[in-house]
């Protein structure tokens, strides 16, 4: 007997691409079935199988093999694979702080990818421009017969030999080899924050993928996601008109916040001290050297949003007034700095002070989101300056004779 156990609509595309993904368990057994939601999408379902021989084939030179795929009825039967996936193990290495384990294994599937998909030059054709645009590719780019565009690490399941999954983004027509690499990192390192230490930058580095080429494959894969939808419009594209003034901001990952100590000649390495920072968040009790006239503090080494929970010297909180942090805007016990290797300088230390506590909490975001909150700080400021001006203002015209002799007049009209 069939039981149904997980169901999930792919409806966010175009009626040729919409489907329905379902789990089934049957006599202690599973199986993946695919079944279009609309007519139109039946021969997209259909072509799964022909991707599953024609891959399987190329990944003959490989250490992959495809989840066996067959067609029932209007559906796609694929075999459920049991197993932890590549994203799930990286991020497991990631979680035990080995980035240098993370790395081997993701340049490790990076590398098998590269040798399927080579020994072809590519050559643009009129079915890539139809899905992928007219894209500028003026570089000796390789390229395989039939292309799975959608090998990211969510998809590969780390058996022996490693099975690839959810092969429907597949294309018998040239697309560069380097775009699948692309993906494979973009999609892996830009989905979670944690994953940014594996240092993306250098992973395009070492496979060929220079800024062009990236900003190329950019807008390749945006024509992408047009092809998916075809007019479309999916709910996420919609987040910024029905959530006006939503920003997405994260706890930093693990990082270090530095204090250093000056003594009225600026600020060093030998004259700082180092506390991990954990969640997002760093508490300290640090020993205030003798003659220390200033303090900065470093949080962490992404532009942030820092709330300074606590900063007192001697269990007196500390004087902000003049702190200033480069890039950024100081309200209240809050910083806005947008800048990588941010901090918080001039933070003055009262004559004697003996013992500094601290603790702070901080959150990043891009770089951009940051800036646009540094703006928005600095513009209230502003305004509030001005706001202040004029009730000066307001309250220096009360003060002439002028203002009292009307007074004087308003309150006898009232009292008639």
């Amino acid at each position: 007997m069939e039981h149904l156990i997980y169901s999930k609509y792919s409806n966010e595309r175009s009626v040729d691409f919409a489907l329905r993904t379902d789990i089934i368990e049957k006599e202690n057994s599973r199986l993946v079935k695919k079944t279009p939601l609309y007519k139109e999408g039946e021969k997209h379902v259909e072509k799964l199988a022909d991707w599953y021989e024609k891959l399987e084939k190329i990944f003959e030179r490989s250490s992959f093999v495809c989840n066996k795929c067959s067609l029932s009825g209007n559906s796609a039967v694929l075999e459920y694979v049991y197993g932890e996936t590549m994203e799930e193990r990286l991020d497991s290495l990631l979680k035990k702080g080995d980035t240098d384990s993370a790395r081997c294994l993701l340049k490790g599937y990076l590398k098998e990818v590269e040798k399927i998909y080579a020994g072809t030059s590519f050559v643009k054709t009129k079915e890539f421009e139809a899905v992928f645009g007219n894209a500028a590719l003026d570089q000796n780019l390789e390229c395989g017969k039939v292309t799975d565009i959608d090998m990211v690490c969510q998809n590969v399941v780390c058996t022996e030999p490693p099975v690839i999954l959810d092969y429907e983004w597949t294309f018998e027509f040239p697309i560069p080899c380097k775009f699948v690499l692309y993906r494979i990192i973009h999609y892996y390192i830009h989905t979670n924050p944690m994953r940014e230490v594996l240092d993306e930058e250098s992973l395009y580095t070492e496979f060929g993928i220079d800024q062009g080429l990236r900003e190329t494959f950019g807008k390749m894969e945006e024509a992408f996601q047009r092809y998916i939808t075809k007019g479309h419009v999916p709910m996420r594209d919609m987040f910024m008109e029905i959530s006006p003034g939503v920003i997405q901001m994260y706890h930093v990952q693990p990082g270090h916040m530095q204090i250093y100590f000056s003594f009225g000649e600026g600020y060093c390495e030998e004259n700082s001290v180092v506390f991990p920072i954990k969640d997002g968040e760093v508490s300290a009790t640090v020993e205030i050297p003798e003659g220390c006239t200033e303090i900065r503090v470093d949080p962490g080494d992404e532009p942030c949003v820092v709330l300074l929970k606590k900063l007192d010297f001697d269990g007196k909180t500390a004087n902000l007034k003049g702190a200033v942090a480069a890039d950024g805007v100081i309200r209240g016990n809050q910083g806005y700095i947008a800048r990588k290797d941010p901090g918080i300088e001039k933070i003055f230390v009262p004559e004697g002070a003996k013992e500094l506590e601290i603790s702070l909490v901080i959150s990043n975001g891009s770089l951009e989101i940051i800036k646009q909150l540094v703006e928005a700080q600095k513009e209230n400021k502003i305004l509030k300056r001005k706001v202040q001006h004029q009730a000066q203002l307001i309250q220096d015209m009360k003060n002439t004779k002028i203002w009292k002799i009307y007074e004087k007049y308003r309150k006898k009209v009232e009292r008639k």
